[in-house]
């Protein structure tokens, strides 16, 4: 989990995780130099699974889920937003999805959209945002992967880090990315195990210039053909 003025939503994000959690699991949140009490409401929780990092300067989010995945140790990482909060059965879910599919290396679920005080709004993510698709071209024009609704096999990381220079390449796209071109196999759920809370204070609620965009997805290209050229040449 990647943090930054999430007081407000933060311990009830992380009640919703840790009710799901065995004793030996473990999460992860870096905190990216915030000015109110996320910090304080992560430490008000008293349990030792939660391991809470507080960076020294703020570097944005990129960077911050970087870190988090750097000292991710579990076989099955699940990416966290600090505003959303977890369905009950998540964890279950995806768990059982990879040991009933041990192929794939990804699994990604729909999400149910709140809003800042916790109602409903509208229909599913993806029935917002279209149909959901793992392959990298229609990836490249759209992003479909949404970082909340993402577990990966830890098998990922060597693949994924570090993360492209370019902080704007987002964590989640990214990840689907490296996933797609290196062919790990992808499992899509249609079931909303994430409430996602869309609000004004939120990274996702941001929104860069059409020129960004495109100065993005070329540096995403360039990143992906990369990391699929070593990931052949690691094969020969």
């Amino acid at each position: 989990m990647a943090a930054f003025r999430g007081e407000r939503f933060i311990a009830t994000q992380l009640r919703s995780i840790l009710v799901q959690l065995s004793p030996d699991d473990e999460v992860i949140v870096v905190d990216d130099r915030s000015d109110d009490k996320t910090c304080e409401q992560v430490r008000s929780l008293w349990d030792p699974r939660v391991r809470l990092i507080e960076r020294a300067a703020n570097q944005g989010v990129a960077k911050t889920f970087e870190q988090a995945l750097t000292c991710a140790r579990g076989s099955v990482i699940f990416l966290s937003d600090q505003d959303d909060i977890w369905a009950p059965n998540k964890v279950e879910t995806i768990l059982r999805a990879f040991e009933d599919h041990p192929q794939v290396t990804l699994v990604a679920t729909d999400a149910s959209l709140i809003d800042h005080d916790g109602a409903p709004v509208g229909s599913s993510y993806y029935e917002w945002r279209g149909k959901f698709h793992s392959g990298f071209l229609s990836n490249l024009v759209r992003c479909k992967f949404l970082g909340c609704t993402m577990a990966f096999r830890s098998e990922l990381l060597p693949l994924v880090l570090p993360f492209p220079s370019d902080s704007h390449v987002l964590h989640d796209l990214w990840i689907g990315t490296v996933n797609s071109v290196t062919k790990g196999g992808t499992l899509y759920l249609d079931e909303p195990l994430v409430q996602y809370r869309r609000h004004p204070g939120s990274f996702t609620a941001k929104k860069l210039s059409p020129s960004r965009r495109v100065q993005i997805r070329m540096h995403l290209l360039g990143a992906a053909a990369g990391c699929w050229f070593a990931n052949l040449t690691d094969h020969r």
